[in-house]
């Protein structure tokens, strides 16, 4: 006797389906962030949490200036640099030690990477960022 063949066309689709959500789009989060980093993948929306490990001077570009610190990834030795345009958006008051989240665009480079776009865009090209920090958002 066959298996009836709806049953089986359904199994297969769910089989599909899941396959296409876990080879799909790049995951955000942390292990996210990592496995961006381990395929040198860029232009990827992630929201990350961690430790600001270190805070550095504002750069200047063509865009504004832009605030920029690192952060230790929780539960990773990875860190990213966060380069948030503080022209367009808020300076969020982050201090060495503080816990953060940051939800922004992840650009690969050699050292773990960047986030920036972590503020609302005036153009509407980007999924809109943010820095929450001690409990308020920065956008």
């Amino acid at each position: 006797m066959h298996p009836p063949v709806a049953p089986l066309r359904r199994a297969a689709l769910a089989a599909l389906v899941t396959l296409a959500v876990t080879c799909g789009a790049p995951a955000s989060g942390n292990a996210g962030v990592a496995q961006d980093f381990a395929q040198h993948r860029s232009h990827v929306e992630v929201t990350v949490t961690g430790r600001v490990e270190s805070v550095l001077g504002d750069a200047s570009g063509p865009s504004g200036a832009h605030q920029r610190f690192i952060v230790e990834l929780d539960g990773a030795t990875q860190t990213v640099l966060v380069d948030n345009n503080v022209t367009i958006g808020r300076r969020a008051p982050v201090s060495v030690g503080d816990e953060v989240s940051v939800h922004g665009e992840y650009v690969w480079n050699a050292e773990g990477g960047l986030v920036h776009f972590t503020h609302h865009d005036p153009e509407h090209t980007h999924e809109g960022g943010w820095i929450e920090v001690r409990g308020a958002r920065y956008e």
